[in-house]
C-alpha cells in the first residue's frame, strides 16, 4: 500500500523547488551582471542581494519566479554569453532592444521553454541566427532586427506554429525567403526588409492567410511577383520595392472574390516590373497608398484608379506611362499627392483638378503636357509644391496661384509660357 503524503508535505516540496528554482535564477542573472561593462553595473544597481522581483526590469509570477525581462533601452553594453537561460525556466517575455549588445546569440536560448516574446532588437548582435530557436514553440513574437546577422533565414522558423510576428529587417541575412516560412498559419507580420535575400517570392506565400504586412523591399529578389499573393484578404500592406523583381503586376492583387480587399498601403519601386498597369487595382477599394514608380510600366493610367475613393497618395513616376491623365482621378477627394512626373504623358492638365481640395503636392514635370494651367488650380489652398517644369505648356500662369498662401515650391521652367509673374506670388 502506498503511502499518500501529506498536504502539507506537498506544500513543503512546492516550495523547495521553488526556492531552489528562485536561487539559480539570481546566481544566472548576477553572473550576468558582472560580466556587462562597469555602466551596465550602476544601471542595474538594484540587481544585488534583495528580492529580485524588486530588480529592475524584473517581473515575477505569483510564485516568486521570473517571467519577464525587459531592459529595453536602458544602455547595457555586453554578450549574452554569460547569460545561463537553462536557469529561467519559467521566463515568458524577454525584452532587451535598444542596448549595446554584441556577439551571437548562444545556443542555449532554446531552453527557455516558456518564452513567447523575444525582442533583441537595435543591438549590434552578429553571427548565424541559432538553430535552437526552432525549440521555442511556444513564441508567437521574434524581433531580432537591426543587428548584424548574416547567413540565410533559417528554416527552422517554420516549425514555429504560433508565431505571429517575425522581424528580421535590418540585417545582412542573405540566401532564400526559406519554403518553409510559408507553413506559418498564424503569422501576422513578415519583415524581411533591408537584407540580402535573394532568389524568389515563394509561389505559396498566399496559403498565409493571417499575414496583415509583408515588407521585403531592399534585398535581391528576384522572378515575378507570385499570382497568389492575391489570395491574402487579410493583407493591408505590402511593400516588394528595390528588388530585382520583373514580369506584370498580376491582376489576382487586384481580385474581388477572394482578393486583397483590406490593402491599404502598396509599393512597388526600384524593380524590372513591366507591361500596362493592371485595371483590376482599381478593385482595392480601401487603398490608401499606392506607389508604382521608377519601375517599367508603360501604357495609360487605367480609368480604374477613379474606383479608389480611399487613396490619398498616387506616386507614379520615373516609368514610361502614356496617354492622358484620366478626368475620374479628379474624383479622388481624398487625394493629398498626385506624383506623375518623368513619364510620357501628353494631352493637358484638367481644370477638374481645382476639386481636389486636400491636395498639397501635384508634381507633373518632364511629361509632354499641353495647353495652360488650368485657373482652377488657384482653388487649391492647401497646395504646397506644384512642379510643371520640361513640359510643352502655353499661356501665363494663373494669377491667384499663391492665394492660399500655401505655396512653398513652384517649378515652371521649360516651357513656352508668356511670361508674366503672378501677382500672387508676392503673398508668399
Amino acid at each position: 500500500m502506498h503511502n499518500i503524503p501529506s498536504l502539507a508535505s506537498s506544500q513543503s516540496s512546492i516550495a523547495g523547488v521553488t526556492s531552489e528554482t528562485i536561487g539559480k535564477e539570481t546566481e544566472a542573472l548576477l553572473k550576468w551582471k558582472s560580466n556587462l561593462n562597469k555602466e551596465s553595473h550602476f544601471i542595474l544597481s538594484s540587481w544585488n542581494e534583495s528580492s529580485l522581483c524588486s530588480w529592475l526590469g524584473i517581473a515575477c509570477d505569483l510564485s516568486g519566479s521570473i517571467v519577464s525581462l525587459n531592459l529595453s533601452s536602458s544602455t547595457i553594453r555586453g554578450t549574452l554569453h554569460h547569460l545561463n537561460f537553462s536557469q529561467l525556466p519559467s521566463l515568458i517575455t524577454l525584452k532587451l532592444s535598444n542596448n549595446s549588445l554584441y556577439g551571437n546569440i548562444p545556443p542555449s536560448i532554446g531552453n527557455l521553454s516558456k518564452l513567447t516574446y523575444l525582442d533583441l532588437s537595435q543591438n549590434h548582435l552578429s553571427g548565424h541566427i541559432p538553430a535552437q530557436l526552432a525549440s521555442l514553440e511556444l513564441l508567437q513574437v521574434l524581433d531580432i532586427s537591426h543587428n548584424s546577422f548574416t547567413g540565410p533565414v533559417p528554416s527552422h522558423i517554420g516549425s514555429l506554429n504560433n508565431l505571429s510576428d517575425l522581424y528580421l529587417s535590418d540585417n545582412k541575412l542573405s540566401g532564400f525567403i526559406p519554403k518553409a516560412i510559408v507553413i506559418l498559419k498564424s503569422l501576422n507580420y513578415l519583415y524581411l526588409m533591408n537584407n540580402l535575400i535573394t532568389g524568389p517570392i515563394p509561389s505559396s506565400t498566399g496559403n498565409m492567410n493571417s499575414l496583415w504586412k509583408i515588407w521585403l523591399f531592399r534585398n535581391q529578389l528576384v522572378g515575378p511577383i507570385p499570382k497568389d499573393l492575391g489570395m491574402l484578404g487579410s493583407l493591408s500592406q505590402l511593400d516588394l520595392s528595390s528588388n530585382n523583381l520583373n514580369g506584370f503586376i498580376p491582376t489576382t492583387l487586384g481580385n474581388l472574390i477572394g482578393g486583397m480587399r483590406s490593402l491599404i498601403h502598396f509599393q512597388l519601386l526600384y524593380t524590372d516590373s513591366t507591361g500596362p498597369i493592371s485595371s483590376s487595382i482599381g478593385n482595392l477599394s480601401n487603398l490608401n497608398v499606392l506607389y508604382l514608380y521608377q519601375n517599367k510600366w508603360s501604357g495609360p493610367i487605367p480609368i480604374e484608379l477613379g474606383m479608389l475613393k480611399s487613396i490619398s497618395d498616387l506616386r507614379r513616376f520615373r516609368n514610361s506611362l502614356s496617354g492622358s491623365i484620366p478626368s475620374i482621378v479628379c474624383n479622388l477627394s481624398t487625394l493629398n499627392s498626385l506624383i506623375l512626373f518623368e513619364n510620357e504623358l501628353s494631352g493637358s492638365i484638367l481644370k477638374e483638378i481645382g476639386k481636389l481640395g486636400l491636395l498639397t503636392d501635384l508634381i507633373l514635370f518632364e511629361n509632354n503636357l499641353e495647353g495652360d494651367v488650368p485657373i482652377e488650380i488657384s482653388n487649391l489652398t492647401s497646395l504646397t509644391h506644384l512642379e510643371v517644369s520640361n513640359n510643352k505648356l502655353v499661356g501665363r500662369l494663373p494669377p491667384g496661384l499663391c492665394n492660399g498662401q500655401a505655396l512653398v515650391w513652384l517649378t515652371a521652367s521649360d516651357n513656352h509660357f508668356t511670361w508674366a509673374i503672378p501677382s500672387s506670388l508676392k503673398n508668399l
